[in-house]
């Protein structure tokens, strides 16, 4: 058994963004390409061993890509499909989520990376 995943997910798509105004297939394909990543990404570093006992904790950790003005709420809605495929793959419902964002963003990084530690977070209801 697993306490803790750690997955990296690549900075959310143009089209996932509240204030973007893609056409209705362009959001559709960036939304499921964004969760079936998120899924298989959580599946690949093992989430099917990890001990969830209570509510899942994920802890946040985000790295803008260079001259982003993006702020850390749009990041949040951004990463929704994400969140989804997350769900997706520990087959718990994203409501029993416990969101550990961060107060700031960490260092850029070309293309922008999200990193989310996944653990047990008890039960906390």
């Amino acid at each position: 058994m697993t306490d803790a995943i750690t997955i990296r997910l690549p900075w959310p798509d143009a089209a996932l963004w509240q204030n973007a105004r893609p056409h209705w297939a362009a959001k559709g394909t960036a939304t499921r390409k964004a969760r079936t990543n998120a899924a298989w990404e959580c599946k690949a570093a093992g989430c099917s061993f990890l001990t969830i006992t209570g509510r899942p904790r994920l802890v946040w950790s985000i790295h803008k890509p260079p001259k982003s003005r993006a702020d850390m709420s749009n990041v949040q809605a951004a990463l929704k499909a994400a969140i989804d495929g997350i769900q997706d793959a520990l087959m718990i419902d994203d409501n029993k989520f416990i969101h550990v964002w961060p107060e700031q963003f960490g260092e850029r990084v070309p293309g922008g990376l999200v990193t989310v530690t996944i653990t047990d977070g008890g039960n906390h209801d």
